[in-house]
Formats: structure tokens, sequence, C-alpha cells
């Protein structure tokens, strides 16, 4: 009995709530069966939804859903109106076999309605014929961006998704079930094969529209955004903030360390960087890569905490490479494969296309690579979804900051450390150029919080790129609020997968710079 989950379960019958009851299934199949057998009359089933504690709200979820420990399930039943000779046999039945026999009669029409729900589910979906015939009548415009650029821009993919969330309104209400999304989704990619995009195995290419795991992308966000404006008679559900209190922390143990481990520590914290050591601090960082990262992910320390432990990821930045790679085995040098010679001209040229007066830069400079950046921020701006710790409000136009940080040559690093005099906190790990940014330019990464700067020694902009991303992970630490859809898409690059949940707008322009040739 321990091992089946604990799960909380209210059956709801047109639209009210008859009763809720704390379970133990194993399915959501199993969910499904228990609760045809609680209702009072005939009824088909509608619906199911999962609470979900990322959004705070109960979800469209699947009868293959797994249940884990204390979730919680919502069950939508409708009544079905019986015929007059239907109800004479029923309660014949009844009378003939007793009560025993009674509990049998609901479960058994509601068997028998669940094809009706189906066909009216199957009824309700958009396919590709109408949503062309849509298209056509409301927004011919999309068809026509289409034919001239093999693409669509971001007004008329933002037409496409609104014309077909209201068809689907229309049809099936404001919480359409995950099979309308998911073929709305389908049909979108189908019609528009360029919009299709698959990132290596993990999906199909139409979850940036909708996707049924996470119930993300662009069709989710504008239910959820028509969702805002309902009353609260039209609602299924009601939002509840949870407040967790400090009692609920689980702690985590941390496995004790050997000896070995321990003095492989202190040797590598007292030995410099010499060409004599090198060996020697390689090999302890080495022995000690395993009890590391079980501290890090388990105690969370602070970036000041592992650099006072491991203090030559300051001295020796390379260690930083080394350690990523063995976290991420083959995808340590990915990024600086791809950036200067993939992303940073393609990024280039949808600027040129967007704005002719654009003028690209030459691939190779240290000019180009910053002009990239700020491109991508503006193509990936600060949104309100990422307003979650460490959020302060912030523009597209300063959003970069967060990322690179341009001070006047001989600005001293004490400086940068002290924040009283910050217009602008940045919470978080980020880079700081000492002048514009050019191949005999300085880069530092700094930690304001923490007290820390580690001087790099390559003087480029992409080097110091692809240091910062792997101080986040190394040191297991989030990004800046601000810019989480930025960091997702360099995420792409290391081929990773994103964090958080797929980000609709980062595939969309996945896919736009995969078309480019």
């Amino acid at each position: 009995m321990e091992d089946i989950p604990k799960t909380l379960v209210a059956v709801l019958l047109d639209e009210k709530e008859i009763c809720k009851k704390l379970q133990r299934f194993k399915s959501v199949a199993e969910i499904m069966n228990a609760c045809k057998s609680l209702l009072p009359c005939a009824a088909e089933y509608h619906r199911i939804l999962k609470f979900n504690v990322d959004f705070n709200e109960f979800i469209d979820t699947d009868l293959n859903e797994k249940v884990e420990n204390l979730d919680k399930f919502q069950v939508f039943f409708k009544s079905v109106k019986r015929s007059g000779s239907q109800a004479l046999d029923e309660t014949l039945d009844v009378d003939v076999a007793g009560p025993s026999h009674q509990q049998n009669v609901a479960p058994k029409n509601v068997h028998e309605a669940g094809p009706s729900s189906q066909q009216k589910h199957q009824r309700n979906r958009i396919d590709v014929d109408t949503l062309r015939a849509l298209i056509e009548s409301k927004g011919p415009s999309i068809l026509t961006d289409y034919e001239a650029s093999g693409m669509l821009s971001e007004t008329s993919r933002k037409l496409l998704v609104k014309i077909g969330v209201s068809a689907l309104v229309e049809r099936s209400g404001f919480y359409p079930c995950n099979d309308e999304k998911r073929m709305l989704a389908e049909s979108v990619v189908t019609l528009f094969p360029s919009l299709k995009i698959k990132i290596g195995e993990e999906n199909e290419g139409f979850e940036h529209f909708y996707d049924p795991v996470s119930h993300s992308g662009f069709i989710e966000m504008k239910l959820r955004n028509l969702r805002r404006n309902l009353h609260d008679d039209q609602r299924l559900y009601q939002r509840k903030r949870i407040r967790i209190s400090d009692s609920s922390v689980v702690s985590i143990t941390l496995e004790v360390e050997d000896e070995s481990t321990q003095e492989w520590t202190t040797v590598i914290k007292r030995m410099k960087p010499s060409p004599e050591n090198l060996h020697t601090i390689k090999m302890g960082m080495e022995k000690t890569y395993s009890n590391r990262r079980s501290w890090i992910s388990n105690k969370s320390p602070t970036v000041k905490e592992i650099f006072e432990e491991y203090p030559r990821f300051i001295d020796m930045p390379y260690l930083l490479d080394t350690e990523f790679g063995k976290m991420f085995p083959g995808k340590a040098d990915l990024f600086l494969r791809k950036w200067e010679g993939n992303i940073v001209p393609k990024l280039q040229k949808m600027a040129t296309e967007k704005d002719p007066l654009v003028m690209p830069t030459d691939n190779g400079s240290e000019e180009s690579c910053y002009r990239a950046l700020q491109l991508l921020t503006t193509l990936l701006p600060p949104t309100a979804s990422g307003r979650s710790k460490g959020w302060a409000k912030c523009s597209t136009k300063s959003a970069l900051v967060y990322l690179l940080d341009i001070k006047p040559a001989g600005t001293s690093i004490s400086s940068l450390l002290d924040n009283s005099q910050k217009i602008v906190e940045n919470h978080q790990p980020h880079i700081v150029c000492f002048g514009a940014p050019s191949s005999t330019a300085q880069y530092i990464i700094v930690a304001e919080n923490d007290k820390l700067a580690i001087p790099l020694e390559d003087n480029s902009l992409t080097c110091a790129i692809d240091k910062l991303f792997k101080v986040y992970w190394v040191c297991n630490v989030e990004y800046p609020a601000q810019l989480t859809s930025v960091f997702n898409f360099f995420e792409s690059l290391y081929e990773l997968p994103f964090s958080g949940g797929k980000r609709s707008k980062v595939v969309e322009l996945i896919a736009k710079l995969q078309a480019l040739s």
C-alpha cells in the first residue's frame, strides 16, 4: 500500500463538485474507473484535470499520465438524459437484482455514453483543411507572407494563433481538451512546413505551438490570456495561493567525505598554480569531482562558498571547461564552434532583412559578436513570465547589462564589487568588459553579491560568454530572470534540454535561423 501514490480526487457532475476523496491510485485510468462508481446518475466522461505546481492551477492531463504522490485531480462528468423507457428498464433491473446490482448501473451507462463524447471532441478538432479555410477568410495576409518569404513574421504568427484559438474557443469553450489543442498545433506545422522545428529526438516539431507534456506554447499562452478576462462564474477553477511553511522544508544529508577526498581538497586549496603544480592540481580536481558535484547539487552553496572551497576555478578558469565537459561529455566546445561561424552571421542577416539600414559588420570582429548579443536580447526580450526571484523592471534596451556590462578602461575591480553605487543591481554573475568590445579588451566575470571577480585569460567576447554559461552550470546558479530566454537559446547551442520547459519564442527563433541559408 505504501508504494501506491496517495492522491486527492474531486468528482464534478455538471460543473458541481459531488465528492472529494483522498485515495491511492497507480494510474489515471484507475482514477477514472473509481470515479464512475461514485456517480449518482447516468453521466458521460468530459475531462480530467491535474494540478500543476509550476502554474499553480489545474490543467488538462492524459489518461496515460503518471501519478505521483500527493497529486490532485478533478474529474468532470456531464449528465446523460435518458428516455422514459430506459429509466423504467433501469428501475425494473434495480428492483429485481437488488442493491448490489444498482452500483453497476451508472458505470454501464457512462461506458455506453463514452463514444458520443469522443465523437464530440472529434468534431471540435481543427484539421488542416479547416485551418486553411479560416485563414483564407480571416487572415489571407498570412498566406501572402508565407509565400513571399517561406516563413512567418511575428505579426503573422500572432494573427495565425489568434484565428486558430478563436475558432477553438467557439467550438469547445475556453478550456479545450489536450487532443483539440494538439490537433491545432499539428495542423499549423502541416500547413506551414517551415514552422516545424525538431530539436534532436525529443519532440515532433509542433511543440512550440502546443506541448502536451508541459502544457506550454503559443496556443496555450493565448488561451491563458483569454481566460484572464473571464468572470468568476465562467471559470472552471479559482486560483489559490499556496503558502509553504518552514516546517515543510526537507533536509538532504550529504554523504560523508572519505579521508582521501578531504586530503585532495586541501592540497588543491593550498597549492598555487605553477607549471610544476598543474598536473597535481588537475589530478586533485579529478579525484574530488564526484564529491564536489554532490555537495553543490544537494547543499546549493553560494558561488563564493564554492570558489572558496575550490579557489583554482578563479586563477585557472579553464578548469570550468573541464568540469562542464565531465558534466556534459562532448558538449564543452559546441558554443565556440557554432556561435561566431553560424549564429552571428544569421542574426546579422535577420537584422539586415528586417531593417535594410542595418549594416552588417565583419563576422570576425568583436563588434559583430556584440551586435549579435544586442539583436538576441531584442528578439528574446524580458517578459512578465520571467518575474521570479531576482526580477527587476527591465526594458529591452537595458536587458543586455544583465549579461554584459561595459566599463571605461582603467576601472578598478574593487569598484565593481561595491553595490552601494549601482544604479542597476545585477544579482547574478555577469561579464564586465573594460573598454569597447574588441580583441584587445579585458573581460572578467563578476558576481557582485558574492564579492567575487574572475579575470579571464582570453581576450574574446565569445570565450567570455562561454565561460559565463559554464559558471552557471558548474555552480548550479539560476539564470538572471531578465534573460532566461537568451540563456535558453544558449542551451540549444550546447545541445542541452531547455531548463524550465520549452520556450516558444526561443524555438521559433531557432526555426527561423535554421531556415536561413
